[in-house]
């Protein structure tokens, strides 16, 4: 049966099964990667796969031998799982903010919003970029890297991707590894038994004589060239249009690392003593029963339904001994000390990412305000700073290509705009934290911001009541209209009244 996979949606989102079927063909890597760096490409690509196999499935564990009649537990407790989605949604489930601002702007244009901020959110909003993101988290956590390729496409417009870890491989300049010099996109279109009858896409841009190239071709499962969707041309690019984000790389290392690895052996001991615990439980559960000097003829078969009757009878073999029956219980004795460890061990795996426990239980006790909880995800906090150190070079990487791919091909840019693309331009990324804030006292703090005059009413206004640029500063006047208006009522109820005497004195003059 051939079946088409739908690879927008992020490699995380595969089973083991899948991800194996439309993992790189080797002799395609092959083909592009010589050496060293294809030895160890190959081999990061396997622990890749493993560490997906983790997140999926739960970290693998050693159980005692099974008999005739025990199976020990086989339960993963997946708290890798649990850990690396909630640092994706803390990352970015508050999307992070591109703005552009035009760098030659005057005073007067500032309520102008950049047509290069147009073609952005227009392109953005086409690509669903936002409902990717913390997909594209998950992916990079994970799979130690991502990539964000930039496309354009007389049909389909400008495409920005996210492509995971498993789906491509890259080289960089020697002098500079920030400088991609080839990057090659790998990925499945059809899954099937046969080799014939399976098709990878691949797409290389590759630098050649100052200009990025470009070629699609369709291969089957023995690497054999099926078809050619774009021939090998010439872009207009002067450069790739394509990031790599590095997930807690070392200085010029083009893997990167997975925060799968270092949870692997902690959650392995956490799976394996919460099964001893089950077996223990079911061991308890069934209890086991014994019988002394019974006749093993009369105790074959015996019922455990309740208000079952036993007839048993003495063995023979036994002289002077009568019957004996009773059950042997599992006393639990050891609860308090496994609570003990699997608490150590569970608050190891948050440790490990800087990840607070909030559950009930572990936030008893603390006065869960604005500033208590910013307290309590500091260290997420700056774990998703310093991915964003990573993160924010991609993002601007793909902004520039946008707008230079606007620049070189125009009939593309007037699928979304019709001014043209300004050139001097500063990308500015905020990045927000879903943390509970104590907005009285916020509010409190940005208006004595306003009244040092560090702080414009406009931008307190903009913050706190959700108004734009133009409502912002039509508020402003009308605020400065009931000003004068209580001024000038204010100086006519105060004035003091005509003197009679002085109105005469005027009339007889």
């Amino acid at each position: 049966m051939i079946e088409y996979l739908n690879l927008n949606e992020g490699t995380s989102s595969y089973t083991l099964d899948q991800i194996q079927s439309f993992a790189i063909v080797r002799s395609l890597i092959n083909e592009e990667l010589t050496g060293i760096f294809n030895t160890e490409t190959l081999r990061d690509m396997n622990s890749i796969i493993h560490m997906y196999q983790v997140y999926n499935e739960g970290s693998s564990f050693t159980t005692d031998r099974s008999s005739e009649d025990w199976v020990p537990s086989q339960w993963r407790s997946k708290q890798i799982k649990a850990l690396i989605d909630k640092e994706a949604r803390f990352l970015f489930s508050t999307p992070p903010d591109l703005t552009i601002k035009d760098k030659e702007a005057t005073t007067s244009d500032n309520t102008r919003v950049s047509p290069n901020q147009n073609v952005l959110n227009s392109v953005l909003k086409q690509n669903k970029f936002n409902s990717k993101l913390i997909r594209a988290a998950k992916d990079c956590l994970i799979g130690k890297r991502l990539a964000i390729a930039v496309n354009f496409n007389e049909e389909s417009g400008i495409t920005v991707s996210f492509i995971p870890s498993l789906e491509f491989i890259y080289e960089t300049d020697p002098n500079n590894v920030d400088v991609i010099t080839k990057f090659i996109q790998f990925y499945s279109i059809v899954v099937n038994d046969s080799k014939d009858q399976q098709r990878v896409y691949k797409k290389k841009w590759y630098m050649q004589d100052g200009k990025c190239r470009v070629v699609e071709e369709l291969y089957d499962g023995n690497a054999n060239l099926i078809e050619t969707i774009t021939p090998d041309q010439e872009t207009l690019f002067s450069y790739i249009p394509v990031s790599v984000v590095i997930n807690s790389g070392l200085t010029g290392d083009p893997f990167g690392s997975s925060d799968v690895e270092s949870l692997e052996g902690t959650e392995s001991y956490f799976s394996k003593l919460v099964n001893k615990d089950m077996d223990s439980l079911r061991k308890g559960t069934d209890q086991i029963t014994y019988a002394i000097d019974a006749d093993p003829r009369t105790t074959k078969g015996l019922s455990r339904a309740p208000g079952a009757f036993w007839d048993l009878a003495t063995d023979p073999a036994k002289d002077g001994s009568s019957v004996q029956v009773g059950t042997l219980d599992n006393p639990m004795s050891y609860s308090s000390a496994l609570d003990s460890t699997l608490s150590r061990l569970r608050s190891d795996m948050y440790d490990q990412l800087d990840i607070p426990d909030t559950t009930g239980d572990a936030l008893q006790g603390v006065i869960t305000s604005g500033k208590t909880m910013q307290a309590i995800y500091w260290g997420l906090t700056v774990r998703c700073n310093e991915k964003m150190l990573d993160w924010v070079p991609a993002f601007e990487m793909m902004v520039e290509a946008i707008f230079e791919g606007c620049r070189l091909y125009p009939n593309i840019a007037n699928m979304y705009t019709e001014e043209p693309i300004v050139d001097g331009y500063e990308v500015l990324i905020d990045n927000s934290y879903p943390i509970l804030q104590d907005e009285t006292e916020e509010k409190s703090s940005d208006m004595l911001e306003v009244s040092a005059g560090i702080r414009s009413r406009k931008s307190y206004m903009k913050k706190w009541l959700g108004l734009t640029d133009t409502d912002a500063e039509a508020e402003l006047q009308q605020i400065q209209l009931e000003k004068s208006m209580l001024e000038q009522d204010n100086y006519a109820v105060e004035a003091p009244a005509e003197d009679p005497v002085e109105e005469e004195i005027v009339e007889e003059v």
